[in-house]
Order: structure tokens, then sequence, then C-alpha cells
């Protein structure tokens, strides 16, 4: 086990020198060559005097010069903080401020909210390496907070240590049976925790990763899988559903080029399930539960086996528990459900600045979640949804995701969103927010559709049609601001 993804790179800078190694729409590298750019960027920070525990505020430029920068902090020993593409200044001062950082790089122009480099100046010409810059960090060294965006509230700065970062790449390498041919496409925004923690595992492993921003250009999207014959993708969701919708065709044509898709940061929802199935007959397609706080810790390939809210087996650093809502272990079943905890090497350290956080959260090594579900007899793990998202009618769980999956499937419904509503006689009822495709949209006749495919406990009582349902940019549903309407 490598020390650091760093240390990984610098020995496949030895073994697969001529190996390409990273590979976005205007460059690519092999190993040997992205290591001397790793070396060369950390020089250039070092003549910005950035040095080791400095907090470096990143932009994120979804390309290869950012995994520069990244890598550089971890040659330099400072700790690496990105925050998203064209962030709003205020979530940008509020981090830059919190971790009293040395700098801020990054493409959009900061420089009012402190001391801020233009992402290019730090790349426009090859500075010389001095060996002195050249150096690893250790395992237990912070590599980077890792902002949330947060479905409610402040964002939360996530704590990561070296260690965490190798053990989630491994848990990314085992759970994919990731093999030394991948060429994985990213299309996922590298300043959060699921495409960046991929970009780690597929350099861990001494494989190839290919940086796309999005899929809004679709063609060179395809272009660049055809390119450099990726085999395989990491997507979200509602990637996921956007690139069936507008290029199913297209996808057709891959049927047997890609050896794996993976998924992450959002519920799957059956419908999702079920195309890509159809469209990828032979290709493994996992579904990967877990968080930034505990990355990638249960990974299930749904076309081999498929349980109805199974997200598989704990991955191979991932310990799980069920327990109760004193944090005793229970024996969990269907009829006994209870609420998941995790332990493993690739959690994090805590949160930043958040001792009391921290406390509530991490008890003994363990993170305590607040998703319902439970543990079978063969160790699967299945996830009813967050607790305080459970729909809890006369007793019975419900699961909000059930209801949006049939929802969803409805002609004319672009998005839609349940949350439980206090009732006198049931305790809570399903409440439905749909957002229509066009003002013709009759609710009378989507009731009596839902009454048909749902049983009577899980039809909403109330449906509301809102312009969009509020969503972070990870794609997950923002239900406590929908609760409060």
């Amino acid at each position: 086990m490598y020390s650091s993804v760093l240390e990984a790179i610098k020995q496949h800078n030895v073994d697969l020198k001529e190996k390409l190694a990273v590979i976005d729409v205007k460059n690519h590298y092999t190993y040997s060559e992205f290591y001397k750019k790793i070396k060369q960027t950390a020089a250039a920070l070092s003549q910005l005097q950035i040095c080791k525990d400095d907090y470096v505020v990143i932009e994120c430029s979804q390309d290869i010069q950012y995994l520069l920068l990244d890598f550089a902090c971890e040659m330099l020993g400072a700790i690496f903080v990105p925050v998203e593409k064209k962030a709003v200044d205020a979530r940008v001062i509020e981090i830059y401020t919190e971790t009293k950082a040395k700098c801020i790089i990054g493409q959009t122009d900061y420089s009012a909210i402190g001391k801020w480099y233009a992402i290019d100046t730090i790349f426009t010409e090859e500075m010389p390496v001095k060996e002195d810059v050249e150096s690893m960090p250790d395992a237990e060294d912070l590599a980077e907070i890792l902002y949330s965006t947060g479905t409610t509230g402040k964002p939360k700065g996530i704590v990561l240590s070296h260690r965490a970062n190798v053990a989630v790449s491994e848990n990314i390498i085992y759970g994919t049976e990731m093999d030394e041919n991948t060429v994985e496409i990213i299309p996922m925004p590298l300043s959060h925790s699921h495409g960046l923690r991929t970009c780690y595992a597929n350099l861990i492993n001494g494989s190839c990763v290919a940086i796309i921003d999005g899929i809004t250009n679709i063609g060179g999207f395809f272009k660049m899988i055809d390119t450099y014959h990726v085999n395989a993708m990491d997507i979200s969701p509602t990637l996921g559903k956007l690139l069936v919708k507008i290029a199913k065709k297209a996808l057709e044509q891959y049927s047997n080029q890609f050896d794996y898709i993976e998924l992450g940061t959002a519920v799957l929802d059956d419908e999702l399930k079920e195309e890509l199935k159809v469209l990828f007959p032979k290709t493994r397609l996992y579904n990967f539960y877990g968080s930034t706080e505990a990355g990638r810790s249960c990974a299930y390939d749904f076309n081999k086996e498929d349980f109805s809210k199974c997200i598989g087996y704990p991955s191979r650093h991932a310990k799980f528990i069920v327990t109760d809502e004193n944090k005793n272990v229970i024996h969990s079943s269907p009829d006994n459900l209870g609420l998941l905890a995790i332990s493993g090497d690739m959690m994090m350290e805590g949160y930043f600045n958040s001792p009391e956080l921290t406390r509530e959260t991490v008890i003994d090594g363990i993170i305590y979640t607040t998703d319902l579900g439970y543990i079978d007899e063969t160790g699967k793990v299945y996830v009813f949804g967050r607790a305080d998202d459970v729909i809890n009618y006369k007793g019975i769980k419900i699961s909000p995701e059930e209801i949006e999956t049939v929802a969803n499937a409805y002609e004319g419904v672009a998005d839609c969103a349940c949350v439980a509503a206090e009732d006198k006689v049931c305790g809570q009822v399903p409440k439905l927010f749909i957002q229509v495709e066009d003002s013709g949209f009759d609710k009378k006749e989507y009731m009596t559709y839902l009454k048909e495919n749902l049983e009577a406990s899980r039809v909403p009582t109330k449906i509301e049609i809102i312009d969009e349902i509020p969503r972070t940019s990870n794609g997950k549903i923002q239900r406590k601001k929908l609760r409060e309407v």
C-alpha cells in the first residue's frame, strides 16, 4: 500500500514511464511526463513561497493543470483545498477565510478576496526543478480539505489524510476490478470527492484517466472515447439520465467496448438501472455508496444481480454495523431497520475547525450516519434513505425514492421529489413536488396514474408543481428546502 497517491505516480514514473497517465481535451501525458510536470509545478508554487502546511485554495479547471496543482501541493506538503469552477465569491471568501489560506489559484479573478494567482501564470514557463522540491508526504499527513456542497446549511470542511486517499482509491480499484488497461473517462466535477477520487484510483493503479468538462459538448465526449479507446466511465445518475436522453443511439455503439461504468453521488433509480442494463448487457455496472467523509464504502454490480434497496457489499477497507438511535449495535433485518455506521482507513480525520460536530459524527473510529438500512445474512447492505427523509406512515417506513421512481416515469414530468408531510391520523404522509415540461400538464390524470402504480400507503396526499426541484451540484435533492415550503 502506497503512502500517498504521489508516491504511486513516482513509482509508475519508473515502471510505467511510457504509459499514458492523464488525458484532457488539449493534452495527454505519460507517467514520466506527468511526474516531471508535477515537479515543475511544485517548483513554480515554491517560487510563490508556498510551503509545507500552507493551505492553498484552487479553483477547479477540470483539466490536467488542476491535477498538477493538486499533486504539486502534495510534493510541497501543502494542503489542497479545491473549490468549484466559477465558485461564487461568497463561498470562496468563506473557505479562504476559514482555512487562512496562503493564496487562491484559478481562472476566475478572486483578487478582491485575497492573494490570487491566475492559473495560466503558473504554467507560462517550465521552472527548473530543484532536488529539495521533490519530497513524499507521510501517510498520516493532511492531504486536503474537501468542502461538501451540503443539502442544507453551511458547507463542511472534510479533513482527509493521504492514508484516506489511498484507501478510498483501493476501494474503487478492487470494487470495479480495475486493471492495467483501464482508460476511464470522468465528466464529473473534480472539485468534488467522487470524480477526484476516481482520478486518484486510476493513478494509483497505473491505468489512465481521461478528464472532460461534463457532456455539454457531446461530440467532444465521444471523440475522446474513440481517440483514446476509453473502456470505463464514471458518472452520476443525473449525468447518466442525460446521456441516455440525448445520446442513446450513440451509446449503443459502445455496448461491447466498456468494461465497467460506475455511478455515485446520488440515489440511482430503477428506471436508469434498467436502461443501462439494456444498453450495456456485458458491462459491469457499479453503484457506489459512500460519502466524502467515508468514501466508496460499498460497491454493487447491478448487472450481475439486483435487489431493491441493495447497495452491495462493503468495500476493501470498509466495515459496516447497524445501530439504534443511541448508537447501540442491533441485529438488523427488513423488519428491524437501523442506522448504518462505517469504519475503515478511508475515513476522514474530522470536520475542519468543528470539534463538536466531529465528536457527534465520529466516535472511536466509527462514522455514524443517518442512513436507515440493514445488513442481510450474506453481508449485503441495504439502504432505505436518510432517517430524516424516510416517511413514517402508520409505522411503515417508506423511502421517498420508491415514490419518485414511479412519479418520474410519467410523460411530462421533468423532475420530482417526495418528502414527508405531518399528518394527525397517519403520522406522516408523502407529499410530492414535480417539475413539469409544459403548462398543459393534467394533475388529475397524473394522480390517477400514481394510484394505479403505487400502493395506497405510497400515493402522495398532495402534489405541488414548482419551477425547479432544488438540487446540489452533485444532483442530490435538497429535501429540507422542500419540507419548509
